[in-house]
């Protein structure tokens, strides 16, 4: 697939998701392959280039390999035309970070959006941060296997 060429919306993204889970191993350990595995397409969170923080950061805000555009999500949590990336980013967070951290993170990373482009504050961005921390979350507790179903649940309109 191109790179400049998102996938289709929701439904796609479901489909993704949903094949990307039945691959997954059992257990915390299959959890955690299918987190690396799904925010790296989808979000460009590399843990590998982390030691490079500058590129890891340059990386999450820029397009990932695999885009989605909006048809489908809900409105009220899209700010751009790839949400799955934000949702993503905050699904890996949710995954492995307790909730006031994942909480602080998400306001971090939006203050952070604030003043790289110049005063604009995204209320969607943090509404749909939230929803992709509760899903890392029971993605965690769960297994992948709940995320297709969270996903057409909270983000589909």
């Amino acid at each position: 697939m191109d790179n400049q060429q998102p996938r289709r919306g929701i439904d796609d993204f479901i489909s993704y998701i949903s094949a990307q889970a039945a691959l997954a191993p059992p257990g915390y350990p299959g959890a955690a392959w299918f987190i690396l595995q799904t925010c790296a397409e989808c979000a460009n969170i590399r843990l590998q280039d982390l030691g490079n923080l500058r590129r890891f950061l340059r990386q999450m805000a820029g397009s990932p390999p695999l885009r989605f555009n909006t048809a489908g999500f809900r409105p009220e949590l899209v700010d751009d035309r790839n949400p799955v990336r934000h949702y993503m980013a905050f699904v890996f967070v949710g995954f492995w970070a307790p909730n006031p951290i994942g909480i602080t993170m998400l306001y971090a990373w939006e203050m952070a959006g604030f003043v790289r482009y110049g005063g604009v504050w995204s209320p969607r961005d943090i509404a749909c941060g939230q929803v992709g921390l509760r899903h890392g979350a029971l993605v965690a507790r769960f297994s992948p296997a709940v995320l297709p179903g969270l996903i057409a649940g909270e983000l589909a309109r």
